[in-house]
């Protein structure tokens, strides 16, 4: 018998998500654990829930602490209830707690983690890094040897996902098909592979908004009312209102670019702010400011710095008008907006590099055979076609060597690691694109958890998180 853990959230299609995933694998040997603040405790067939508060463990956070190799608080530096480590401002939490308020909750689910993943899981399966819930989990899982996935969806394919066993969302997988396509070059077919990369990414057929109904957004309201991130009405106000007003002093105070001028440049495009992809998976670098500071201040002379806004921001959110206003304050830094272009970024003869956190705009760029650092963690990262600068004296260094004609880009490197990218995904009868809402889209991961869970390659190699 497989015995794998899913774990609710403050989210609605948690729970709907474990019933239809242990109704598709009845009459198998997989086995499901759900572990709930909410579900009662129970067995229905081949679905055990246990609520947090009937595990018989009761340690204080301090006491799992102590014997914990990991920081029990940067676990939690992920859940945006509590923490922000982006802008630092309070009103960008969800919640208003104090450090005794949020050990008072997160308590009984470290307890609860802590006793069954060690006592009855066998594998847990997880979503995207975007709270403590996946961090804490996926460390202590690490700590018992526990194989521990989550479940991350990627923009070149409609019908399967990647399941990743490291939190910073890399892969052990990803890494090591790269290496053997890397030594086994004719095994990539390079004509397919351009094939499948040149399409556009995947776009549902539902915007942001449109991704949950009112009635799922009330519900999810009362949720996190009862869970562990209340909401807090009064940061929802301050949000609200300082949103826009740092939108009228960007739009009237802050000179920003349409198009690039005759000089050279780098360009950083900016993540969205406060977003989980960095709080999760890399949260020392949440803070984008200070990497653009580094990067600005260790520029060739001459060369300039185009900070590129994500055209999906919520703009004056999380970045505020005191980001741009010290955005401005770097001499050689100039501000353009989302809407602006970025292959007429990339494709000017006056164009250096991309520089990077992460983000599917690195492999946009190495599509078009453009140098790309990488400052930060991202699934494809491994390949020898990315610059991966040591410090900012190699930055300096490398970006020198690119404006002196001496990159050259490393195709054999590129095309292993599309083809590792293409060969990991775990494919189901499924494509994302059908569907029209949030709650048919999630319904129809089980299948390629499924598919996941049976195949047992998870018990292939375990590597700790």
């Amino acid at each position: 018998m497989i015995r794998v853990l899913l774990i609710d959230r403050s989210w609605p299609l948690v729970a709907q998500v474990a019933r239809k995933f242990a109704d598709s694998v009845r009459g198998s040997e997989i086995h499901v654990l759900f572990l709930s603040d909410k579900e009662p405790s129970g067995i229905n067939g081949n679905l055990e829930t246990i609520n947090i508060f009937d595990v018989p463990q009761r340690r204080s956070l301090e006491e799992m602490q102590a014997v914990y190799p990991f920081s029990l608080h940067k676990t939690l530096v992920t859940e945006r209830a509590y923490y922000d480590y982006s802008s630092f401002r309070r009103s960008q939490c969800y919640s208003r707690l104090s450090e005794e308020q949020i050990a008072e909750r997160i308590t009984p689910f470290a307890n609860a983690f802590d006793y069954v993943i060690r006592e009855k899981a066998d594998i847990i399966l997880e979503w995207f890094p975007d709270c403590f819930i996946p961090s804490l989990a996926g460390k202590i899982a690490g700590y018992y040897g526990k194989p521990f996935r989550m479940f991350l969806q990627h923009y070149w394919w409609s019908d399967g996902a990647f399941f990743v066993d490291r939190l910073d969302t890399t892969s052990t997988m990803v890494d090591r098909n790269y290496r053997y396509y890397y030594d086994n070059p004719a095994l990539c077919d390079r004509e397919k592979l351009d094939n499948i990369f040149k399409a556009k990414k995947t776009l549902y057929a539902f915007s942001s908004s449109e991704m949950y109904t009112l009635s799922m957004r009330i519900r999810q309201v009362l949720i996190r009312q009862k869970s562990y991130e209340p909401l807090s009405l009064r940061n929802w106000i301050v949000r609200k209102i300082s949103k826009a007003w740092s939108a009228t002093l960007i739009r009237t105070l802050i000179p920003r670019c349409l198009e690039p001028r005759d000089e050279a440049f780098v360009v950083y495009p900016l993540h969205i702010q406060p977003e989980a992809s960095l709080l999760g998976t890399y949260p020392e670098l949440a803070d984008q400011f200070c990497l653009i500071k580094n990067i600005s201040m260790n520029l060739p002379y001459g060369v300039k710095l185009y900070v590129k806004e994500h055209p999906y921001a919520d703009f004056g959110l999380g970045l505020d008008y005191d980001f741009y206003r010290r955005l401005t304050a770097l001499p050689n830094v100039r501000v353009f907006y989302g809407k602006a272009r970025l292959d007429k970024l990339i494709e000017h003869p006056r164009f250096l590099a991309v520089a990077a956190l992460s983000g599917t705009v690195c492999l946009d760029a190495a599509i078009k055979r453009k140098p790309v650092f990488i400052f930060g963690r991202a699934i494809f990262a491994a390949a020898d076609c990315f610059l991966k600068p040591a410090n900012f004296e190699d930055f300096y260094a490398q970006l020198m060597s690119i404006r002196c004609g001496e990159f050259r880009f490393n195709e054999r490197a590129f095309y292993a690691m599309l083809k590792a990218l293409d060969v990991s995904i775990v494919r189901a009868d499924v494509d994302f694109l059908e569907h029209t809402n949030a709650n048919s889209l999630f319904m129809s991961f089980t299948g390629i958890m499924h598919r996941y869970v049976e195949s047992r390659a998870w018990e292939k190699r375990t590597e700790q998180v």
